[in-house]
């Protein structure tokens, strides 16, 4: 559970830069969320057959629920430094403003499966074939209510939120009209039914080369809305997918492997982004809604790795990739009126992603005995997307980072049961929201981020200790329209400042005891 305050205070430049309105706003709620995870496994193992056999069956269960969330949105005149502020009571705000909000969602999940295995020997090398099937079905009931405030009165429009849906303006001679969005929209129910099944050849068809390929098959079938044919919330689709890959290795010598791979894959649009649910977003000040027509994308990925293992717990590798996106999915910005911001999904017709990666481990007791417990890591991409519809749009895939840095460094005392680790990451700017010939797209700015966790082992090996940090630098996250279009976030220029963040420095603590 948790409790969530949400402010924001500057400009809003709904009609374009330079023309904003003063705004502060409030967002104040409560959430609980709730999960229940079991599983049941086995394995078996037929030595005489050669055979190996697993299961596994599972039921989850998430439930959310908001027992009563409020909003406030108050402006003041742009050209008045010294104007009243007035929140928006009516008038068309909807979910913006003087809205309560309630809701409730419970996701239902159940699984099963399992996979075998065969070993046998054929060109004097070892080899295997596998075949595994996987059934899923996920339900989820969702019911809100969004309640709103109207009232003429300015008088009660300069009050501070506590003091504005306090219980007095609502009695029997109302001072704030009370009221229901009303509408089939704000409810509805969901279902996928997942058939998955695989075949896959493990062939050693030499001392150095070897091959591992095959195909899964996935039957998707997925309603949302309603089980009503004649409920215009209803949409079902079915989909079945063949899913080819292989991994071709070539072991040139006790150390080193050359790794060619391909393979397509699918990425589905969640239950929210098919439903006709329309919520409003705060913090980007605008309603995301979902699309019914939205497509699952498939995906076609080709790698080559140089793969190096100059000794145990060490490796170096260096690489190219190639993927291909049909039908990708993305967050598109809609003006659906002179004032009302508005976040669709869309499926543009394809998209490409290319690039490079090198990746290494390396221990540092060659450099120094005093650095022997010590060991670095590092992966470093580069990566170049871009999206094509009718026409080339020559912009980056949204959420694709140009770059992307990870390093790290542990410190391993086994005898001790003592360990940490120091993490950093950064990536580059990346679209957070596509835009239109009106808006130009929101960008995240890149910013630093340094994690540290601290172990240690307790009770004879059986009970530890964590202690985690992160985001140590605590650097302020900027979402911005990059107007002057120079590629970077600069205060006090042409460019826009959507959204500023600060996600704060977080500390845990926590304990584990394995039984055996």
């Amino acid at each position: 559970s948790d409790y969530v305050v949400d402010r924001y205070d500057g400009r809003d430049y709904i009609l374009g830069p330079g023309v904003g309105d003063r705004v502060k706003a409030q967002e104040i709620g409560f959430r609980q969320n709730t999960f229940f995870n079991t599983q049941l496994s086995g394995e078996h193992n037929i030595s005489t057959w050669g055979t190996r056999l697993k299961w596994y069956g599972g039921f989850n269960i998430l439930d959310q629920y908001i027992p009563g969330q409020t909003r406030l949105f108050y402006t003041q005149d742009g050209n008045d430094a010294t104007a009243p502020f007035y929140a928006l009571l009516g008038g068309g705000s909807g979910q913006k403003s003087g809205s309560i909000f309630y809701s409730n969602l419970s996701d239902y999940i159940y699984n099963a499966g399992g996979d075998i295995t065969k070993t046998f020997n054929w060109l004097g090398n070892k080899q295997a074939i596998k075949a595994g099937y996987l059934f899923q079905v996920k339900d989820r009931l969702f019911d809100s209510r969004p309640f709103t405030l109207n009232t003429l009165d300015n008088n009660i429009k300069a009050l501070s939120p506590d003091k504005i849906f306090a219980a007095e303006n609502f009695g029997a001679e109302p001072k704030v009209q009370f009221g229901e969005l009303t509408g089939k929209a704000f409810r509805y129910m969901a279902n996928s039914i997942l058939n998955a099944g695989y075949l896959q050849f493990d062939n050693q068809l030499s001392d150095k080369i070897r091959v591992v390929w095959g195909a899964r098959v996935e039957d998707f079938d997925q309603l949302i809305g309603s089980v009503k044919k004649s409920d215009e919330r209803f949409v079902n689709t079915r989909v079945t997918d063949v899913l080819p890959g292989i991994n071709f290795t070539y072991k040139i010598n006790s150390k080193t492997n050359i790794r060619l791979s391909g393979s397509q894959t699918v990425a589905r649009p969640e239950f929210r982004e098919l439903s006709p649910f329309a919520f409003y977003d705060f913090e980007l000040n605008a309603q995301v809604q979902g699309n019914s027509a939205a497509k699952r994308t498939k995906v076609t990925n080709a790698d080559l790795r140089y793969e190096l293992y100059p000794r145990g717990g060490e490796v170096i590798t260096v690489g190219v990739f190639y993927k291909y996106f049909k039908d990708p999915i993305e967050y598109y910005f809609n003006r659906t009126g002179p004032a009302t911001n508005t976040f669709n999904i869309v499926n543009p017709k394809q998209a490409v992603a290319y690039g490079a990666e090198f990746e290494f481990r390396k221990k540092l007791d060659g450099v120094s005995q005093a650095l022997k417990n010590f060991t670095i890591t590092g992966n470093f991409s580069y990566i170049h997307s871009n999206v094509k519809d009718t026409i080339n749009l020559n912009r980056p895939l949204q959420g694709q980072s140009p770059y992307l840095i990870n390093a790290g460094l542990q410190y391993d005392l086994e005898k001790a049961g003592l360990s940490a680790t120091v993490l950093f990451n950064q990536i580059g700017r990346r679209i957070l929201f596509v835009g239109n010939e009106a808006v130009s797209n929101i960008w995240e700015n890149p910013r630093p981020l340094l994690d540290l966790q601290l172990a240690k082992k307790l009770l004879k090996g059986k009970g530890e200790i964590k202690i985690s940090i992160s985001d140590i630098f605590n650097k302020m996250a900027y979402f911005y329209h990059d107007l002057n279009d120079d590629g970077k976030y600069k205060a006090g220029t042409k460019d826009v400042l959507a959204i500023s963040r600060n996600y704060g420095t977080n500390f845990s603590i926590s304990f584990s005891y394995n039984i055996k």
